[in-house]
């Protein structure tokens, strides 16, 4: 059973005061111990339509999770937040206690049982000045913990949805789109004096997940040199080159890639010990773990078509799982590098290249024991809360050694105009070296969900003792969770020397 956290228990309180009688039409905003000035609410009704929640020594299992995400770092796959501005968690005892369930003490519905219809109020604060979009689930298996990133996100069973726009397109399949809700409303930079409130903020829970989320492990680097299995790191020169970039030659282009085979779950020495507490991971199961192949709807026009293709070639189908490589903070732990942020997009290759390129435009689901990610050898660095700075995009290299570049000229400026839009600020390319250091492997699902390698199940805290390579403290390590890809030293230091990494991807 999920309990609120501290801060959890300050919204909560919150949420109460708000609720008084003669309070609904209060505007002043009364900060909170930790906020320094005027601050922000949003709050509304969420209201949760589905199956009848499970039950565990008389209590409801699970919880209505609420995030509310600042538009400038909206998480993956639209942007590249990896927390929200503020959450609110609406204990399942609670939202379902007004209800004449007649729920038993232990044990969860029937396959026959009806959906049933619940609400209750939340509440956001405090908040900065922005633009919000609001998100949320219920959590129906009661895992949900927003301290640690392998239990932070929603998984198989939990029911999805926020403020949505367009509700009805979303029960029809079409992708959701989020409302966007300004504070103070109206727009502005700052929240005046006298505070600033949005309420009346409608959440809708109804989306049932179909999948677990995308947990993998490394279990081949295919490079151009060999294959190595299960490698314990992956490392990329900051100078990489491709030998073959070439439409008319597929299987050279994705020969000349540094790639990845992502196998489903965990290694089969690693099920035992991540399926017990307190790991709890949702593997050993009776089902093999699978990664499934979608279709991603690239520009949200509700058809998938020609015109959802990856950036770098319309050829080339763009696919979830969606692969992202983010930078870490130092050489050591689990911190992403937040100023500037760094990201390394990966290529999601249905079987080989070339059979990627022919998909067309069918739609695709597809489970299989592993995904197969090209690695690009080019950063994107940005800083999305200051998007008057601009970024950029550097390119290892301009071509390929069979002379071929990487961009052709001709597309530039289209490329720079699409990830300016796609990020909210300047987006300019450049040819240099890329920023070195350590990067974390990221899947994603169209839903949300996401893996992250490396993870806690697979690093020691500094707190705990490492007695072994296969224990942390208390509890098992997982050494399969630990991999990292590593921007190393450049093959040809004269070529860096010559070509920089540029300073906007500079801490």
């Amino acid at each position: 059973m999920l309990g609120p956290s501290p801060r959890t228990g300050l919204l909560l309180l919150g949420a109460l005061l708000a609720a008084l009688p003669g309070c609904e039409e209060v505007d002043i905003s009364i900060p909170l111990p930790a906020q320094s000035g005027p601050a922000g609410v949003l709050d509304g009704t969420v209201t949760y339509t589905g199956p009848r929640p499970c039950t565990k020594g008389g209590q409801v299992v699970g919880a209505a999770i609420v995030l509310g995400f600042d538009t400038r770092l909206l998480p993956p796959p639209e942007g590249i937040g990896t927390s929200a501005a503020s959450i609110d968690v609406i204990p399942g005892d609670e939202l379902f206690g007004g209800a004449a369930l007649d729920l038993p003490s232990d044990g969860c519905p029937g396959p026959g049982d009806p959906p049933v219809t619940v609400s209750a109020t939340w509440m956001l604060s405090p908040l900065p000045a922005g633009t919000y979009q609001i998100r949320g689930f219920y959590d129906y298996d009661g895992n949900f913990d927003p301290t640690f990133g392998i239990t932070s996100l929603p998984s198989r069973g939990d029911v999805a949805g926020g403020a949505i726009e367009n509700a009805a397109e979303v029960l029809a399949g079409a992708a959701p789109r989020y409302r966007e809700i300004a504070l103070p409303p109206g727009g502005g930079s700052a929240i005046p004096e006298t505070g600033a409130r949005v309420s009346g903020i409608a959440v809708a829970l109804g989306a049932p997940l179909p999948l677990e989320r995308p947990i993998f492990h490394v279990a081949e680097l295919l490079a151009p040199s060999g294959t190595t299995e299960r490698p314990e790191e992956v490392v990329m020169a900051a100078d990489f080159q491709l030998d073959t970039f070439n439409p008319g030659d597929p299987a050279g282009t994705e020969a000349s890639l540094l790639r990845l085979r992502l196998a489903a779950g965990l290694p089969e020495a690693e099920v035992a010990r991540a399926a017990k507490p307190p790991l709890s991971l949702p593997v050993g199961g009776e089902a093999a773990p699978v990664l499934v192949y979608t279709r991603q709807d690239v520009n949200g026009d509700g058809a998938l078509d020609g015109e959802d293709h990856v950036l770098d070639s319309a050829l080339i189908p763009a696919l979830f799982p969606i692969s992202v490589f983010s930078k870490l903070d130092g050489d050591a732990g689990l911190v992403g590098q937040a100023a500037p942020a760094v990201l390394l997009q990966g290529l999601t290759i249905y079987g080989d290249l070339l059979t990627t390129a022919t998909l067309g435009p069918e739609p695709l689901n597809e489970p299989r024991d592993s995904a197969l990610i090209g690695i690009r050898p080019a950063a994107l660095c940005l800083r999305p809360t200051e998007p008057e700075r601009g970024g950029v995009l550097v390119l290892s290299r301009k071509a390929a050694r069979d002379g071929r570049d990487i961009i052709p000229a001709r597309d530039v400026e289209g490329v720079e105009k699409a990830l300016s839009a796609q990020f909210g600020t300047a987006i300019k390319i450049a040819y240099g070296c890329l920023p070195e250091g350590r990067y974390a492997l990221n899947l994603l699902y169209g839903t949300g969900q996401a893996w992250t390698v490396p993870n806690e199940a697979g690093v020691c805290a500094p707190s705990e003792a490492a007695p072994s390579a296969d224990v942390c403290g208390l509890r098992p390590r997982l050494a399969s969770q630990g991999v990292v890809l590593r921007v190393g030293p450049p093959d040809e230091p004269a070529y860096c020397n010559e070509h920089p990494t540029p300073a906007l991807c500079q801490p």
